[in-house]
């Protein structure tokens, strides 16, 4: 039995990959060795082996019931036709009956049963949409207009759940940290340490002592410490084994893995022109700043703060997001501050710590891993002639608040003056200036390169948290915009307030770094890892949510995630006890 179950879960193993759905799959899969296990080897023509044995194996691994596969199969007409059905004439659900599918298949049942386990774990850890259960309706749920509260926290809870158990195999597995070889510590426990400290917003030897009261809750006094699992000192010396560089190519695998574990339910729910999330997609760049107040002595990555803020000093962690409707998914990081870690000598002139194209570039050609690029808002930061010029030369429309130096100045002074659609009712009072000259270093040219953009300013906005307050908002744009008739100011004005659909980006933002592990130490190894780490358990917590909503089916997925990050993180607390 074991030598049939490691052949059906070895070829799963060699087909499945983040795009393999059912069709797919069952296309590819040979059943004829377990050919041997059919009670009913004389069956009639209408029900022969291998289409029987691949809907039961269907069945098994989607956890569905074994009644009503027929109507199932006739909505997926591809899928019958690959297990070997014909479309229009499938077997009567009597055939179907798990009576006889249990009577016909007993020889295999154990074995479809532990296999069916281990495909969806294939599948889990590699991001294809098989063994999902999304959007399935519990029996005793209506429709959402009598959904009770209670009976929706129910399935919240229920559901939730389920789905968190299956992203303790996407996460963690994902990762690694250098481990000596004859470590008295599993190799995962560094990382459910550090899943720790994010949880509890605790340091690394804070977490290390809650990890040996649920390791070891009533320890021998006489046990070695390490009984206990490993110390935060463990955690931390791992972390500065690491470069930047490797810190950086973990994380972005392991946010990779959350994002495919979501793409495939992502893409049935987009709009037919794609402008939901996935064919061309909106994403965010943003440059976060992370303040730190500690002695600057041989501080290589220290940076000067953004003069709004109360600090004088941070580190810089650049992201990229895909905005969607409630996914915003961080599928890219990288840090700033370092020449050794940018591409300083293809740029004219004296090196910097960094040029702010070169980020936007990383960040774009990891996006461009995932999707089709649309619209691009960036953050002030990405005000800079190398980012109008790499987004042109990509063929992006783009969106990014102006930084009021002399030129733009002016303008936002003069707004009341150069501003039309003030005296025309329901108008937008707004100033378009199209064709404006930018200059500046661009990577492989020279030190002033000219590139050209659209301003466009906007009035005042209370809400606005990007420009100081009472200030008119100026913003870069290639978009088509005008304000010669009171048609196109409008056309501008709700063009380029678009952005703020980034405006929930902005608070991701902010509950990353809550998220993240606080640390005094000034290893950037190890603030840079507690920061994108703090990103994973973002992007988990809106996987969660957006999974959860879509397998109980009856709730509406919403703009607002329903299970708060607090709920989330009590969630996977809990959870971390199954890990160690």
């Amino acid at each position: 039995m074991d030598q049939v179950r490691t052949s059906l879960v070895k070829q799963a193993d060699e087909i499945i990959d983040a795009d393999t759905d059912w069709v797919t799959f069952a296309d590819q899969l040979d059943v004829q060795t377990y050919r041997y296990g059919d009670a009913h080897p004389d069956w009639h023509d209408g029900t022969p082996f291998r289409p029987m044995f691949l809907a039961y194996l269907w069945a098994t691994v989607e956890q569905e019931s074994l009644s009503g596969i027929p109507d199932r199969l006739a909505d997926r007409p591809d899928l019958a036709e690959t297990f070997g059905f014909a479309p229009d004439d499938l077997p009567s659900e009597s055939t179907f009956k798990p009576v006889r599918l249990h009577d016909r298949f007993d020889a295999l049942q154990a074995t479809v049963t532990r296999s069916a386990d281990q495909i969806r774990t294939l599948a889990a850890e590699r991001g294809a949409p098989l063994g999902y259960q999304l959007g399935k309706t519990d029996a005793d749920a209506g429709s959402e207009s009598d959904l009770s509260n209670r009976t929706e926290q129910r399935l919240l809870r229920k559901k939730g759940r389920e789905v968190l158990d299956e992203l303790k195999t996407v996460a963690i597995p994902s990762l690694s940290l250098p481990r000596p070889d004859e470590a008295v510590y599993e190799k995962d426990e560094l990382l459910v340490l550090e899943a720790i400290s994010a949880i509890k917003r605790s340091a690394a030897n804070g977490a290390g002592e809650i990890m040996g009261d649920l390791k070891n809750p009533d320890p021998e006094l006489d046990d070695p410490f390490y009984e206990d699992g490993p110390s935060g000192e463990t955690l931390l010396e791992a972390m500065k084994q690491m470069s930047v560089e490797q810190i950086t190519t973990v994380m972005n695998f392991a946010l990779r893995k959350t994002y495919t574990r979501a793409k495939p339910r992502l893409h049935e729910l987009e709009h037919e022109n794609g402008s939901r999330f996935g064919v061309r997609a909106k994403i965010a760049l943003d440059i976060t700043y992370v303040a730190y107040y500690g002695d600057r002595d041989e501080m290589v990555w220290i940076q000067g703060a953004p003069e709004d803020k109360e600090y004088d000093w941070c580190h810089k962690f650049a992201t990229v997001v895909i905005v969607g409707e409630n996914t915003h998914y961080t599928v890219g990081v990288c840090p700033l501050g370092s020449t050794d870690y940018a591409d300083t000598h293809a740029y004219a002139g004296t090196d910097s710590s960094y040029y702010v194209g070169d980020v936007a570039r990383r960040l774009l050609s990891i996006a461009e891993e995932y999707v089709n690029i649309r619209m691009v808002y960036a953050d002030r930061e990405f005000h800079a002639a190398d980012v109008i010029y790499t987004l042109e030369a990509k063929g992006v429309n783009y969106v990014i608040p102006a930084v009021k130096n002399d030129r733009i100045g002016r303008m936002c002074d003069r707004f009341d003056q150069l501003k039309r659609g003030y005296d025309e009712a329901d108008d937008t009072p707004l100033y378009v200036n199209t064709d404006v000259s930018m200059y500046g270093p661009v990577k492989h040219d020279v030190s002033n390169t000219e590139v050209s953009t659209n301003v466009v300013v906007l009035p005042p906005d209370d809400d606005d948290e990007t420009h100081e307050s009472g200030s008119p908002q100026p913003f870069l744009t290639n978009l088509e915009v005008s304000d010669e008739l009171a048609l196109d100011r409008r056309a501008a004005r709700n063009r380029i307030e678009k952005y703020s659909d980034r405006g929930a980006i902005e608070t991701s933002y902010s509950s990353i770094k809550d998220i993240a592990a606080w640390t005094t130490s000034k290893e950037i190894e190890v603030r840079w890892f507690h920061f994108a780490f703090g990103c994973i358990v973002y992007n988990m917590w809106l996987l969660v949510d957006f999974l959860t909503q879509e397998r109980i089916g009856v709730i509406e997925t919403r703009t607002k995630p329903r299970i708060t990050l607090s709920r989330f993180l009590e969630w996977l607390d809990k959870e971390l006890v199954t890990l160690i």
